[in-house]
């Protein structure tokens, strides 16, 4: 049982915080489900393996945008010509496109699973801790203006800040847990207070 619950992020410390705690709370949910269980779903459902590599695959290009040169970035999407919008705005705006049945996954973000096997099974873990701890590693460096002024795409949304890919993933994370419950016949977790700070 997931126990996370965080106020809406938004300054630098904060998000910070609330993708380090998700960090640890995906890989304990993920790894209490058992084996058999982690790579099985209806058909056309995704299995909590699938979920989970699609969550590796989706921070995966966060994590390389914050290690490159920040001239980079800017050379290569241009700098931000909006304000970050808030947790609930980044939130709102991806669920109009879920809504509208335009969530799905591009060949980018598909999850391939090698096989159901439990070494696969402490594969996709391991490299989901290593993966979400280099997201969290890699705020070093970066300032409030910086996640402000560098923006990168969103397959779906388009052009975002910094500030508002990292808001975006942590909901996105949750989002994924959730699903994982539905299939499980859990309860949906809410992991941030529903109001504004």
């Amino acid at each position: 049982m997931m126990t996370l619950n965080l106020v809406n992020p938004f300054s630098k410390d904060d998000i910070h915080s609330a993708l380090a705690a998700e960090t640890s709370e995906v890989l304990t949910f993920f790894r209490a489900i058992s084996p058999d269980r982690f790579f099985s779903a209806p058909e056309d459902i995704w299995t909590p393996a699938d979920n989970l590599v699609h969550l590796i695959k989706s921070v995966s290009p966060i994590v390389l945008a914050m290690s490159l040169p920040k001239t980079a970035l800017r050379m290569r999407f241009g700098k931000a010509k909006h304000q970050s919008r808030s947790f609930s705005q980044v939130r709102e705006t991806y669920m109009t496109f879920f809504e509208k049945g335009l969530a799905i996954a591009s060949a980018q973000y598909e999850p391939q699973v090698a096989e159901k096997s439990a070494a696969e099974r402490e594969k996709i873990l391991a490299k989901w801790d290593k993966k979400a701890n280099q997201l969290t590693d890699g705020f070093a460096g970066w300032s409030e203006a910086d996640l402000d002024f560098y923006q990168v795409p969103h397959p779906l949304i388009g052009l975002m800040t910094i500030r508002e890919i990292l808001l975006f993933t942590a909901y996105h994370n949750m989002h994924h847990v959730n699903d994982v419950n539905q299939l499980l016949g859990k309860n949906k977790v809410e992991w941030f207070a529903p109001n504004e700070p």
